[in-house]
């Protein structure tokens, strides 16, 4: 058999069996996994803590449940109340569906409080603080009072309710008995918003780079504490007050004994636009842009980012009914996340 039937027989076997006739087309090419992982490196963020096991994409968090909004505030009730438009819509959290919604309200804009056997909302497009039965919606009061564009300005202390009721900002104190202003406090112009704990009311003032400590007997501000440049959000858990601050993205610890910041924590997470914080389900939760979610441990002299989810989102981040709901803003999702399978997510 000549040398060219003989390589022609060769070429012939080597195609019926699928592999390469020509050694240069047998050179091994990169294969799909390799450049799946090049991508994901490439996307890890340059932001963020460093330490080993901490960076974990978003995209790895499978939801409970992904509801089309995206909330500038929450409330959790029997209920998980969020604005929408003129109306405020209630999310069953055992079904994670929307119910019916609470109409009569134009802009609720600076969140809500449910005290006094009532709903207490701040409506900015009417400049009032509207008061109304939590199952019915029906509106009981209407008090023309003014309504500041807090971030959170509606809190409740034992005997009173408390609102942002202008931009300059005065905070006002509501008699529920009788639906009218019995005080008011002089905040600074940048305060914006507030949390009841500790038997005090703290104030945010991102302007001032400091949070107020408002006695509701008195009526007078106690205490201003110097944090975190920028602050945005505070939360209340662990026997502390936390308080996030974007310029720097830091979260401060605050003794309420003392008034006194006792821990740092350092996001590496500077610049950001927006952010927010939650304690519940045995930790501290914040979210800021680019970070969708992170989970503080809050032990004592041990505090530290365990997880720091990187990707779209960085709205708001609240904890009720044993789950954590973060927004994604951008892409108008509020998500119900379950923290053990938060927990469970590793980086690799």
């Amino acid at each position: 058999m000549s040398v060219y039937l003989k390589t022609t027989a060769l070429a012939l076997a080597l195609g019926v069996a699928g592999l390469p006739a020509r050694a240069e087309d047998r050179v091994a090419k990169p294969s799909k996994p390799a450049k799946t992982a090049a991508k994901v490196a490439e996307a890890t963020p340059k932001l963020g803590v460093k330490t080993p096991g901490v960076l974990i994409p978003f995209s790895r968090l499978k939801p409970e449940a992904e509801i089309a909004a995206s909330p500038t505030w929450m409330l959790a009730t029997d209920t998980l109340l969020i604005p929408s438009g003129e109306a405020l819509d209630r999310i069953d959290t055992k079904t994670n569906l929307k119910k019916d919604s609470i109409t009569g309200i134009k802009q609720a804009c600076a969140g809500a409080v449910s005290a006094f056997k009532s709903l207490w909302v701040s409506d900015c497009a009417s400049g009032v603080i509207t008061r109304m039965e939590p199952k019915t919606g029906k509106i009981e009061a209407t008090l023309n009072i003014g309504a500041g564009k807090a971030r959170l300005g509606v809190v409740s202390t034992p005997d009173s309710v408390w609102v942002l009721t202008d931009n300059k900002t005065t905070l006002s104190r509501i008699d529920p008995d009788s639906n009218s202003v019995v005080g008011e406090v002089r905040v600074g112009a940048s305060c914006n918003t507030m949390l009841y704990a500790e038997a005090s009311i703290w104030v945010v003032c991102p302007a001032d780079d400091q949070l107020l400590r408002m006695n509701p007997l008195t009526n007078l501000v106690d205490q201003r504490i110097k944090v975190t440049a920028t602050p945005t959000a505070v939360a209340s858990g662990d026997g502390s007050m936390w308080v996030l601050g974007l310029k720097e993205g830091k979260i401060d610890r605050i003794d309420p004994k003392t008034n006194k910041v006792i821990k740092t924590l350092d996001l590496s997470i500077p610049g950001a636009t927006e952010g927010s914080l939650a304690y519940g389900e045995n930790a501290l939760w914040a979210t800021a842009t680019g970070f969708p979610l992170m989970r503080i441990d809050t032990t004592a002299d041990k505090e530290a980012v365990v997880q720091q989810f990187w990707g779209e989102g960085g709205g708001l981040v609240m904890t009720a009914s044993g789950a954590v709901w973060v927004t994604n803003p951008k892409e108008s999702k509020l998500l119900r996340l379950d923290p053990k399978r938060v927990i469970a997510t590793l980086a690799e």
